[in-house]
């Protein structure tokens, strides 16, 4: 009986654990630019319909979609991405602060979300 428990425990940790990864819909989790800035593209396993960019104070900003075309700049970041398409597309300006910034990325995947992290190094 002791063995069934453990290999019960067993199994549905082996699911959590994967349910846990499966949740960011295969986009990255983190995005790290050098201070040059330059340009990155990140792809997912699921289309994005909608795409907006937030900084750590809770403001965000929401793309403008011109022919199915979703693009939002706030700030140093520009995320750009064809509705309905598993690719966002990054721009960052360069980094002349001397300090280390950091935006999120949130896309919309019917109604379910994913964020990802990008990072500016100084």
């Amino acid at each position: 009986m002791k063995r069934i428990i453990f290999i019960a425990a067993l199994v549905l940790s082996v699911f959590t654990f994967n349910s846990c990864e499966e949740d960011r819909w295969g986009y990255a989790n983190k995005v790290i630019f050098s201070a040059d800035g330059g340009a990155k593209e990140i792809e997912g396993d699921s289309p994005i319909h909608h795409l907006s960019i937030g900084d750590y104070n809770g403001k965000e900003k929401d793309a403008v979609e011109v022919t199915g075309v979703m693009t939002v700049t706030y700030d140093w970041l520009t995320a750009t991405a064809i509705k309905g398409d598993d690719e966002i597309h990054l721009i960052a300006a360069p980094n002349k602060t001397g300090k280390q910034r950091k935006l999120y990325v949130y896309g919309s995947i019917d109604n379910r979300f994913t964020d990802i992290t990008v990072i500016q190094n100084k």
